[in-house]
């Protein structure tokens, strides 16, 4: 039962966003990781602090359609959330909630609301960089027993989870893309 409640906290926060709290930093990061690999240069603090300009090309960005909208998206979820990330500091918060993002070839776009799988029922599931048989395979698995939460847009039949042990307490074990197939898989339980 404690279990499913920490799934829940995650899942159903009632309390309004916080300007700068994590719902408000991982979209901002995630939002400005796809900037980075397109070439971006930044110049507010934060973004020379976490990017790389040394390889940055001024003036508009050529992006593929894929980070256009993943960007739009994200940008909207930002609003509704009413985020307001402070760039002049030089580091976020949890930004080592979220760090993982940078070994993914293809970054996850977030939504609003999580949902999580509570005792994962199938066969063992690797996780990879990117939403493609061809993508590298990380070095994890999601195996019978896990939970498994998502919290990002799906991509085809492929997923962006972050596994958990049934510990919860020790944060999760990896994150990744998997093919789980177009619907949601067997488990004991679903929140969200």
């Amino acid at each position: 039962m404690a279990r499913i409640l920490s799934v829940l906290f995650f899942v159903f926060l009632a309390a309004p966003v916080v300007a700068d709290d994590i719902f408000c930093e991982q979209p901002w990061f995630t939002r400005n990781l796809i900037f980075d690999r397109a070439g971006h240069c930044f110049d507010s603090a934060l973004g020379m602090a976490l990017f790389d300009n040394s390889d940055c090309t001024p003036g508009q960005l050529d992006m593929p359609e894929r980070d256009q909208a993943a960007v739009a998206m994200i940008r909207e979820l930002e609003q509704v959330q009413a985020c307001s990330i402070d760039t002049s500091r030089t580091t976020l918060e949890h930004l080592s909630s979220f760090e993982y993002l940078r070994q993914m070839d293809v970054i996850p776009i977030p939504v609003e609301h999580e949902s999580g799988c509570i005792g994962y029922l199938g066969e063992a599931l690797s996780l990879r960089t990117g939403p493609s048989n061809s993508a590298l395979h990380l070095d994890a698995t999601i195996q019978t027993g896990m939970d498994i939460l998502f919290g990002h847009l799906a991509e085809g039949d492929w997923d962006f989870v972050t596994v958990y042990s049934d510990n919860w307490e020790t944060g999760p074990l990896a994150h990744g893309w998997t093919r789980i197939g177009g619907h949601p898989p067997e488990c004991r339980q679903y929140a969200g």
